[in-house]
């Protein structure tokens, strides 16, 4: 007769198991959580866009909130876009400790900052800035031409803008909503002095599991606080596109809970 720990046994070997095949499979990482220990959150320094920063440090009680919080940011996400995401971790980490840093070392909060802590949420249009409005963007809709490229986040057709004082953002992927189809071929960004060489998004995309999406997996953007950042887009043909920026958004918690952008 098989005993209780026998059972425990046999059943944590299948557990392992599992997750091994699912690893191996490329499904959805597993979310390790990052420690006082890991190179990431011991680094003193690290080079953005050609510029040396300097990286505050996170104590356990800001890694234990990052930890607890950024799978649940990823929950709602579809499993292409929440792979990606889980992949980039480490890009988050150096981010927060880059704008953390920045912002004179206030402590970092999650999802429900202070007005003066630092905290996360995904990226929403206003925290970038409409090219045709010369202001924030409303919604992540943009009009494209064949054949040409078009600004899609900037101050206007040729400059980038300036991120806002309190908040920094970090971009790993984007969704296409465009129906019945993508319409954007090409995205081209610069951030503050690197100019990206143009990225085929038709060659990367995958199909995501909400209802007509296109995720593409794009190389990491970071932005710092009062960094520069242009993106323009290239269509095939000519068409409505609807192309939300994916990653996060660090910063104060008085900018992430405004509703009305103040910072442009």
């Amino acid at each position: 007769m098989t005993t209780k720990e026998e059972l425990i046994t046999q059943l944590q070997t299948r557990v392992a198991a599992l997750e091994k095949r699912v690893r191996t499979m490329g499904i959805v990482p597993m979310f390790r959580p990052v420690t006082q220990a890991d190179t990431v959150a011991i680094r003193s320094e690290i080079i953005l866009d050609g510029v040396s920063h300097k990286l505050a440090l996170l104590d356990a009680e800001e890694l234990a909130i990052f930890n607890a919080q950024f799978p649940m940011l990823l929950a709602p996400s579809s499993g292409i876009t929440r792979q990606v995401q889980l992949q980039r971790v480490e890009a988050y980490i150096v981010a927060i400790r880059t704008i953390k840093q920045q912002l004179d070392g206030v402590p970092f909060r999650g999802l429900q900052p202070g007005d003066s802590e630092l905290g996360f949420q995904a990226i929403r249009p206003q925290f970038t800035h409409d090219p045709d409005t010369s202001t924030y963007r409303k919604n992540w809709e943009k009009s494209l031409v064949a054949n040409r490229w078009t600004a899609f986040i900037g101050t206007n057709q040729t400059t980038g803008y300036k991120v806002g004082d309190d908040f920094g953002i970090v971009v790993t992927h984007a969704t296409s909503f465009a129906a019945p189809r993508p319409f954007a071929a090409e995205f081209r960004a610069v951030v503050s002095r690197r100019y990206l060489a143009p990225y085929p998004l038709r060659g990367s995309l995958v199909r995501g599991t909400e209802i007509d999406s296109v995720v593409y997996p794009l190389s990491t953007l970071v932005m710092v606080p009062k960094s520069y950042w242009f993106v323009q887009l290239l269509a095939y043909e000519g068409g409505t596109e609807h192309l939300e920026m994916g990653g996060l958004v660090i910063g104060l918690g008085r900018a992430l809970a405004e509703t009305t952008a103040s910072w442009t």
